[in-house]
């Protein structure tokens, strides 16, 4: 009996090293080898970084890395990469994040190949296939915009699951291994997370890497599922959905800066794509040129777009400042910035640089960064794997004391459907355009706080304390306190208290202003 069990037992061990010994076979990379990859990685994070563990503390992350340090021999290796990616993403800082390596590079997100650009990990096992169709999350869903030609019927459609995980739940999961500060952001990276089968495979969402069953519905209606077979080779073209007419914020997408003047809509427009570290000619040298075309044309609606601009070099914001601010363009209802989910870094600086010394009104969605963030990733190459981790060093700050804002919302949003998309229609654009601007400073705050803008009012009113262009501020409280009284008997009884506040603060000692405060005051309680 225990000679059998024996030989039993002796078999078993015998297969299951056989099975291990098979699994490191088919590994590029020993599990040593990836320890110290991982080690490197952590070193990196808490040597690098201006303050890793704002979001995240410093043992709870030890805990992660402690925990996929005991899992690695477990785990395949694109599970490893996963894992690792996930506890970069767990510090919450959009800029520090560790690059999944994939077979397409071209469809990554801009933001994460960095301006100084990512090179391949050092085994091309180790990259990641490729959906054969690409999806945009729009204000209406998550869609199919582009694909291989074989799959080209899915574009327009609207998905509904990855094999049986709902998207919405989909889209919640990538979550994890994605890099953002902010709802924004996230909404940003769910479409390109999910279009990388190996990612949806490892975080539960679907069943296997290799296929899966995307259930769409189609414009009349009617749903159908499809077997998506992953792309694990190169060379493989896909065809869009973009309209053969393009709108202007589609047009040049692949140039840093450009304009047109738009006569018949009285603007000009302005697209920035990135602040380029080394541009032909500064940029003080292109911000003075549109400002003169415009000047020339005689329009009166200076617009610029920063929907496709990631970042880049922060210095070249200033030119933008200086050169607009000191414009004619800088009246509120003239001067407008576009801005979306893909507005980041230092065009999240150029944000709050216009927030702070500009009557700017921003147009579309909310900002992909937080006002005051982390950024100038640096670039390290992990040395076993060859992977790609950047890493923050500095910590920029917003011009405004104790700014906690996730994003800066919009002035006017203008969420692009669709339908809108695939049409070749530009709602932000055109809100832009057809804008018509309260006459006075108490409409335009007025305006702001019924639209649930609450802090974008409040800002509006610093930006005019602060504008050394008027010489008696004062004479704009008497309509500021009408307005007040107005959303108090409208039922926006806080937001009538902040304006009372503020002009008390501004003019102490006023009798009709503390006494309108203390009957506020008196409601609230």
């Amino acid at each position: 009996m225990r000679s059998a069990l024996s030989s039993a037992l002796g078999l078993i061990l015998l297969i299951t090293s056989a099975l291990c010994h098979a699994s490191n076979e088919s590994r590029t990379i020993s599990d040593k080898l990836w320890a110290d990859d991982l080690q490197q990685l952590v070193a990196s994070i808490k040597e690098t970084h201006f303050k890793p563990f704002h979001v995240l503390s410093e043992s709870d992350f030890d805990a992660d890395v402690a925990r996929l340090k005991s899992q690695i021999s477990d785990l395949s290796e694109r599970e490893i990469i996963v894992r690792m990616a996930q506890i970069v993403a767990r510090l919450g800082d959009g800029h520090t994040r560790l690059h999944i390596p994939r077979l397409y590079p071209e469809l990554a997100l801009p933001a994460e190949l960095g301006h100084s650009g990512t090179e391949p990990p050092k085994f091309d096992s180790l990259k990641f296939g490729q959906s054969p169709v690409c999806f945009e999350l729009f204000n209406d869903g998550l869609f199919v915009v582009a694909a291989r030609p074989e799959y080209r019927d899915l574009i327009t459609h609207k998905v509904l699951s990855f094999d049986k995980t709902l998207v919405d739940d989909a889209i919640e999961r990538v979550k994890s291994v994605s890099f953002f500060e902010n709802d924004s952001r996230a909404r940003l990276m769910a479409p390109d997370r999910l279009a990388l089968p190996d990612v949806a495979a490892v975080l539960g969402i679907s069943v296997s890497g290799d296929v899966v069953e995307l259930t769409t519905v189609d414009n009349a209606g009617t749903e159908s599922k499809t077997s998506l077979k992953t792309l694990n080779e190169l060379g493989k073209n896909f065809v869009s959905s973009t309209p053969s007419s393009l709108p202007l914020w589609l047009a040049k997408t692949d140039e840093y800066r450009w304009y047109r003047l738009l006569p018949d809509h009285d603007a000009i427009y302005v697209q920035v794509n990135q602040f380029e570290e080394k541009p032909v000619t500064p940029y003080g040298d292109f911000v003075a040129e549109t400002i003169a075309a415009a000047q020339v044309a005689g329009v009166s609606r200076f617009v610029i777009d920063l929907r496709h601009n990631s970042g880049g070099i922060g210095a070249w914001v200033t030119p933008f400042v200086t050169g607009l601010g000191g414009s004619e363009f800088n009246k509120y209802g003239r001067l407008f910035v576009l801005v979306g989910r893909n507005t980041f870094s230092a065009a999240q600086h150029f944000m709050h640089k216009f927030e702070e010394f500009t009557h700017a009104i921003f147009v579309g969605e909310q900002s992909g960064a937080k006002p005051s963030h982390f950024g100038d990733a640096k670039r390290i190459v992990l040395k076993n794997s060859g992977l790609t981790l950047r890493v923050s060093t500095i910590y920029w700050h917003s011009w405004l004391a104790n700014d906690f804002r996730s994003a800066i919302n919009p002035h006017i949003s203008a969420p692009i459907t669709s339908s809108d998309y695939f049409d070749g229609v530009d709602p932000v654009l055109d809100a832009a355009l057809q804008y018509e601007a309260p006459g006075s400073l108490a409409l335009q705050i007025n305006e702001q706080f019924r639209q649930g803008h609450n802090q974008n009012a409040l800002l509006l009113y610093q930006r005019y304390l602060s504008d050394g262009t008027i010489r008696d501020h004062r004479h704009a409280i008497p309509d500021l306190l009408t307005m007040a009284d107005e959303l108090v008997t409208d039922g926006l009884i806080k937001q009538g208290y902040f304006i009372y506040f503020l002009a008390n603060s501004t003019y102490a000692g006023d009798p009709k202003i503390e006494k309108g405060l203390a009957r506020i005051e008196a409601l609230m309680k």
